[in-house]
């Protein structure tokens, strides 16, 4: 590209840095999971692990579809960690309806969880600490009317 075309408005940009939702969520969703994750250090998981074996443990998800839908994530996302998760024997793979898998978690992984849950505990109660109640709880309601206002307006694959 040469030096020459539209020239870029600094002034417009540092404005949409401001009041960008993607890159505010973006910058709080990486200080947090930094933040969970050095609570679940000494077990040796990660907040995403973690929230993957809470949702399997609950045996909610019917499919690796349903799962990583429910824990946020992209599947390939999902695949790489529950890789890691199968290679430290915490979770296994069974064959679902059609063409489903359904995992599960191993002895191992249970106890992994139960590990993990005062550490988890630990986090939600620092963070808590430092928000008023109702500013925690509209912050999970402001969550969902921005994840229910994205899937409205998110344009068709």
């Amino acid at each position: 590209m040469s030096g020459e075309g539209a020239r870029v408005d600094r002034q417009k940009l540092l404005e949409i840095g401001g009041q960008c939702f993607g890159r505010a969520v973006r910058r709080t969703a990486n200080l947090l999971t930094r933040t969970y994750n050095a609570f679940l250090a000494p077990v040796g998981i990660e907040v995403t692990q973690f929230s993957i074996l809470c949702t399997i443990a609950s045996a909610q998800a019917g499919s690796a579809s349903e799962l990583a839908e429910m824990v946020g994530v992209e599947r390939s996302t999902l695949a790489r960690n529950i890789d890691r998760l199968a290679a430290a024997g915490l979770v296994r793979a069974e064959a679902g309806e059609g063409r489903r898998v359904i995992h599960s978690l191993t002895a191992e992984g249970e106890e992994r969880i139960a590990a993990a849950l005062p550490l988890w505990q630990q986090a939600q109660d620092a963070l808590q600490a430092e928000l008023r109640r109702e500013q925690s709880d509209m912050i999970r309601e402001d969550f969902r009317s921005l994840r229910r206002a994205a899937r409205a307006v998110r344009p068709a694959a």
